[in-house]
């Protein structure tokens, strides 16, 4: 392939630009595609947060590979996923550029790994990209048993 980078930033483009009106209801969608598949390889779920923390960041580099390095912790009731290289954000920052909305499945994958892989409840807190070039953020998401 040529140019697999300037591939999928412009597929990127193309696909939220032609789904525009959809995008809200494509985003839980994917995400709900790759952990039902997840959680298949997995058995069920992982009560452990530490075990969650390893095997979360494994699907996230190797099986959507979808930035050069992926890392995931728990910390003081948050999620943290720490994101370097990503494919995605190329094709989101042109996006954001023409004024045009954005579409990131990794936050929705975040919160229902959290929901159906680990069984607590997750709030997104935000995305930290301040000071960083595309592609590296930090996705924090807040924890909570279910229920509470």
């Amino acid at each position: 392939m040529k140019d697999g980078e300037q591939f999928v930033k412009k597929y990127h483009r193309a696909l939220v630009k032609a789904n525009r009106d959809s995008l809200e209801k494509m985003k839980p969608r994917i995400a709900s595609q790759w952990i039902n598949e997840w959680k298949e390889q997995l058995d069920g779920k992982i009560t452990d947060g530490g075990e969650f923390t390893v095997k979360f960041e494994e699907f996230l580099t190797d099986e959507l590979g979808f930035a050069d390095r992926t890392r995931v912790s728990i910390d003081d009731g948050q999620l943290l996923i720490d994101v370097s290289g990503c494919a995605i954000c190329p094709g989101n920052d042109l996006l954001s550029n023409e004024g045009e909305p954005s579409m990131c499945p990794i936050l929705s994958t975040g919160i229902m790994a959290i929901s159906r892989v680990l069984g607590k409840k997750a709030t997104l807190e935000g995305v930290d990209k301040e000071g960083k070039e595309v592609g590296y953020c930090t996705i924090k998401y807040d924890l909570a048993e279910k229920g509470a």
